[in-house]
């Protein structure tokens, strides 16, 4: 259950924020969900989960279609234990660059904690390279499915300059109210501590970013056979109408910029999708071969 609108559980957000978002949270529902019996059905080699990808974003980003799937919750550790509670994840390889996979148990073949051993101090996020690495080692090896959870596109907005990630958005948190700091994204752009035009396009950034970084190891996996699957936990706000005036990723919050995530297949099964000439063909239609 959601909190009162009344409790002191954030630092600090006002109270007329506070209230839209308790009534939307008793207003929505995450009723329609299908992604997860899209994950639970479908015959994949690697499932890439990236954080907090929202749809309309992502179709903007690529020049190949992107299909829609409904999440299941707003925020990763609803996300996260809804999958737990149907067993999503057993027997397969898990990595992950995100801390809230502590909480869960899965019944996973193994997990790998990637925030734990690969956490860039200078950008504050886990970047995606070593985790992708991770991923290629597993498919050339006798492994299970394997599930790769990505930071990208999640705040702290990173970007790709050249070959080299950078802060798309460098003044990003913490900022101060006075004597108290404020530390999440939420709290900040509700109380317009930040340009929230300025946090979108280093979210787009971002974005674009990632994609350009996964195409290259899709490349390779599904020229060796793979079937990969791309999709997204839950979407990002930026407090438009359209968002329902919410920010980031509030929980239990079923308005379709949060739970309509983007559903990308790399389908190795036909023919057609795993010789040289396709491949190249999807990538320049994503825009990012040489």
């Amino acid at each position: 259950m959601s909190e009162s609108p009344t409790a002191d559980t954030s630092a600090s957000e006002q109270l007329s924020y506070r209230l839209r978002k308790w009534l939307l949270q008793r207003a929505t529902s995450m009723a329609g969900a299908d992604q997860h019996q899209r994950i639970a059905e479908g015959n994949w080699d690697v499932l890439l989960v990236l954080d907090a990808c929202r749809l309309d974003t992502c179709r903007d980003a690529v020049d190949w279609p992107v299909d829609e799937v409904t999440t299941p919750a707003s925020c990763t550790p609803d996300w996260l234990a809804a999958a737990a509670d149907r067993g999503l994840f057993a027997g397969k390889t898990v990595l992950t660059a995100n801390p809230q996979y502590q909480k869960f148990e899965f019944g996973a073949d193994s997990i790998e904690h990637f925030w734990q051993s690969h956490w860039d101090e200078r950008r504050q996020t886990v970047l995606p390279e070593p985790v992708l690495d991770r991923v290629t080692e597993h498919v050339k090896g006798d492994s299970p499915p394997v599930i790769a959870h990505l930071q990208q596109p999640h705040w702290p907005y990173v970007a790709r300059i050249d070959e080299k990630w950078e802060l798309a958005y460098p003044d990003l948190g913490p900022w101060t109210d006075g004597d108290e700091e404020i530390a999440g994204m939420q709290v900040a752009m509700a109380r317009g501590k930040i340009d929230v035009e300025r946090a979108y396009s280093a979210y787009r950034a971002s974005v674009q970013s990632i994609w350009r970084t996964l195409l290259p190891a899709i490349e390779s996996w599904v020229a060796d056979g793979h079937t990969v699957v791309v999709t997204a936990d839950h979407g990002e706000v930026f407090g438009r109408l359209a968002d329902a005036t919410m920010y980031e990723h509030p929980c239990k919050v079923g308005i379709r910029p949060l739970t309509a995530v983007p559903w990308v297949e790399f389908d190795s099964s036909q023919p057609e999708t795993v010789d040289d000439g396709t491949v190249q063909d999807r990538l320049e239609a994503l825009g990012y071969a040489e």
